[in-house]
């Protein structure tokens, strides 16, 4: 009995073995890590206090942070099979929806639940988290969004407007109009709440 207990265990053993196997080499050898790619990595390892290999982080995340799975299937979109493989061993959070036409290096979703992010262009340093809408406002395009830009929990940014750099949008805010560099806007209709702040 206790050989057979040790033979399970064995097979056990070499079974997770072949599973952190896969869970490492999928990432490090399937995944395009561009320059935007290494930024966001970058930004989410210095978050989750993450240390090693840019590689090593990059499969903790994809195991543990479907948000991030999102971001790295965002950012291979142009690469099918590359994207297949990580939604085949990564599966994705299916209310969170990233089409921007581009976004740069630096992007944080943080609870990222039921989030649509639906911009012209986003500059580098991006943070968001959960229900929130960036989008369309009937007609015309999506909003431009600058550097170093924080949406808080629930805000919707619409239309055909320009959020400046260093700029924090509160929770629940519904921002419809431009919106100045160095600043903290909030309520509905957002308006400008304090002015002249750096946000990092």
């Amino acid at each position: 009995m206790p050989s057979i207990l040790l033979l399970y265990l064995a097979e056990m053993r070499f079974l997770m073995n072949i599973l952190m196997l896969i869970r490492y080499i999928i990432p490090s050898l399937m995944i395009s890590m561009d320059e935007k790619l290494c930024k966001d990595l970058e930004r989410w390892k210095e978050i989750h206090r993450l240390t090693g290999s840019d590689y090593f982080a990059m499969a903790q995340l994809l195991w543990r942070n479907k948000e991030f799975r999102n971001l790295v299937i965002y950012r291979n979109r142009h690469h099918a099979i590359r994207r297949r493989i990580v939604e085949l061993f990564y599966p994705p959070m299916d209310t969170l929806y990233i089409d921007a036409f581009e976004i740069g290096g630096g992007l944080y979703i943080q609870h990222g639940f039921a989030t649509m992010i639906a911009a012209k262009s986003i500059g580098e340093n991006f943070w968001v988290n959960q229900q929130v809408t960036i989008g369309y406002n009937g007609q015309g395009d999506p909003p431009v969004i600058g550097d170093n830009v924080m949406i808080t929990c629930g805000a919707k940014v619409l239309g055909q407007i320009h959020v400046g750099n260093d700029v924090t949008i509160g929770a629940n805010a519904v921002v419809i109009r431009d919106v100045p560099d160095n600043c903290v806007v909030g309520g509905v209709p957002a308006k400008i709440l304090k002015q002249n702040m750096h946000v990092s």
